[in-house]
């Protein structure tokens, strides 16, 4: 559990503060972490050489994490294909839902490529604080309804 990479939207308001809550949760469990928010963010005019040095700086902070904490909110498009790349270089994923309700459907695919879900803020703290006690990420597969 060395160093998380977060893969989540910030693009509008509602999006900046489920980030922030994210980090938040990291840091309460003093966890280090990756944002690429918080690295370089491109603007939606930038050169197509700006735009690949920001790919390349967020693919290569994939490789160096260990991990990744994955929002599923609004479907980014972005941060379901860093899921996709770090489920391919083999490492763990935790997919963070929020407002999924009880007996709501989570995507097959992410459901099989991560060790867990979690539904809330709350339950990501816990989370992260049994896998701490436990010496590393709990592997906790999702049991609710796929789509």
């Amino acid at each position: 559990m060395k160093k998380c990479y977060i893969a989540s939207g910030w693009f509008n308001p509602e999006w900046m503060v489920e980030l922030e809550n994210l980090k938040a949760a990291l840091d309460r469990n003093g966890l280090r972490y990756f944002s690429p928010k918080d690295e370089a963010i491109c603007e939606s005019d930038a050169a197509l050489d700006r735009q690949k040095s920001i790919f390349d700086g967020n693919v290569n902070a994939i490789k160096d994490c260990d991990w990744m904490l994955c929002n599923t909110r609004n479907k980014d498009m972005g941060s379901i294909f860093e899921a996709g790349y770090m489920h391919a270089l083999g490492k763990p994923i935790v997919y963070f839902s929020a407002g999924l309700p009880p007996g709501a459907q989570f995507n097959l695919m992410l459901a099989q490529s991560g060790v867990a879900v979690c539904t809330s803020i709350e339950d990501l703290d816990a989370y992260l604080a049994a896998s701490i006690d436990n010496g590393g990420l709990m592997n906790v597969p999702y049991k609710g309804n796929v789509e």
